[in-house]
């Protein structure tokens, strides 16, 4: 394992940052009256599936930024669940679950005229803030 010159901790694998970012968003979605599942296998883009405080169950596709797709993920019912920012020590960060194609739309609508979404993919690590004012319903919010 490689570790930063700067603080001399060890520098994450991409594996190592998904199960971290997935234990930092389970705990908040556990105080939030969410219980976690994880399948026993990624088949298809399903992370993890929730049973949501209303019963419902969704499924789940755990990004570490703002992520949109086309091809793997429209039409199929898939939330994406995602932070606002990369992870920074000390900062606390939201978070958001929002359906893949009402995110889709709304990034197309945007983007659609960039030649990077030219294969129906958007990503970006630190959402505008005019994105940010629509993501806010879809904040997951901590009760006091």
């Amino acid at each position: 394992m490689e570790f930063s010159k700067a603080m001399n901790k060890p520098k994450l694998s991409s594996n190592l940052i998904e199960a971290a970012n997935r234990a930092e968003v389970s705990a908040i979605l556990i105080r939030e009256g969410y219980k976690v599942y994880r399948p026993e296998a990624d088949d298809g883009g399903e992370d993890l599936v929730l049973s949501r405080p209303s019963g419902d169950l969704v499924a789940v596709q755990l990004k570490g930024r703002l992520h949109v797709e086309r091809g793997k993920y429209s039409g199929r019912g898939i939330w994406m669940l995602f932070p606002c920012s990369p992870w920074n020590e000390g900062a606390s960060r939201a978070w958001f679950l929002i359906p893949h194609d009402t995110l889709f739309e709304y990034m197309e609508e945007r983007h659609g005229h960039a030649a990077g979404f030219a294969e129906g993919k958007w990503s970006v690590r630190k959402p505008s803030k005019e994105a940010r004012e629509f993501l806010e319903p879809y904040e997951i919010k901590l009760s006091d």
